[in-house]
């Protein structure tokens, strides 16, 4: 086992608390009659694995800004006891425009995070989608000013983020000094992460083709590979996952093959990633 590899017994517990987060969720979402659909490792697990795939550590849900929105105000009600439902609004020192809902007493900490100030527990990632322009010049405008913008973000809370992985040599040496000097330009005119977040909604959800059928999660770097449009995702149907069932859009197909390609095959070993995190506890007496 190489030291990003969990030891087995750890990655299968990971699971069940993870798996054990999902059910919560899911049991709001049908509460309050809220939409979501899975995304990434999760989907792909859920139709090739009927459930985690199983190197994965992480379950990814998406859903409308305006369920997501309302998610956020109701689920601190009915789990707040167990969970922080976290994003920008709700934590001041979270970096990420989307949000997780992370259980109490647990931590979590990957090593892109190490130097984060927010609480870091085992979690799911929740990504809300927004409407985009069907114009691709307009929508890769807002993609690219709403990318900016939540770099800008992270700068106003992290002086030192992690780099590309491929970057390396002098190039990082420069980026990481550059960043420094940004995170201390923020800090001399008083740039808020409340500030940046505020101005990262304005574009996400001024889309200028109200008309628009197009949905995409601008926090996500190749979000234009796994945008959707409604009348060809919703309504969605349950698939195996586990114990239980996750949401799938109708069209999983258009919706993944874009950005994973053949997932329905394993990729090689090498290629076989997960959120290795540099240090778990899992709030039980045994950890």
């Amino acid at each position: 086992m190489s030291e990003h590899e969990y030891d087995e017994q750890v990655l299968q517990h990971l699971k069940e608390v993870e798996l054990q987060i999902l059910k919560d969720f899911i049991t709001i979402c049908k509460k309050y009659n809220l939409t979501y659909f899975s995304t990434g490792g999760t989907a792909i697990g859920a139709l090739r694995h009927k459930g985690f795939i199983p190197w994965d550590d992480d379950i990814d849900v998406n859903m409308l800004r305006s369920d997501y929105e309302k998610f956020m105000e109701v689920a601190p009600k009915e789990f707040g006891d167990k969970y922080i439902f976290m994003d920008a609004t709700t934590e001041p020192r979270y970096p990420l425009m989307f949000g997780k809902m992370v259980k109490r007493g647990t931590r979590f900490i990957e090593e892109a995070y190490q130097q984060a100030n927010y609480p870091l527990g085992i979690y799911i990632d929740i990504f809300p989608y927004d409407k985009t322009p069907e114009n691709p010049v307009l929508r890769k405008k807002w993609i690219k000013k709403t990318w900016y913008i939540a770099r800008m973000h992270v700068l106003t809370l992290i002086p030192n983020p992690k780099l590309p992985d491929g970057m390396s040599g002098i190039k990082k040496v420069i980026a990481a000094l550059g960043c420094r000097m940004v995170y201390g330009l923020f800090k001399l005119i008083r740039l808020t992460p409340d500030k940046t977040y505020q101005k990262y909604l304005k574009w996400a959800t001024s889309c200028p083709e109200p008309d628009s059928d197009l949905y995409i999660d601008y926090s996500y770097l190749t979000g234009e590979n796994l945008m959707i449009r409604t009348r060809e995702a919703f309504p969605t149907f349950e698939v195996p996952f586990e114990d239980t069932t996750v949401a799938m859009v109708q069209n999983y197909d258009d919706f993944l093959r874009p950005e994973y390609g053949d997932y329905m095959q394993l990729p090689p070993e090498e290629q076989r990633h997960n959120h290795f995190a540099a240090y778990i506890d899992f709030g039980e007496k045994e950890s």
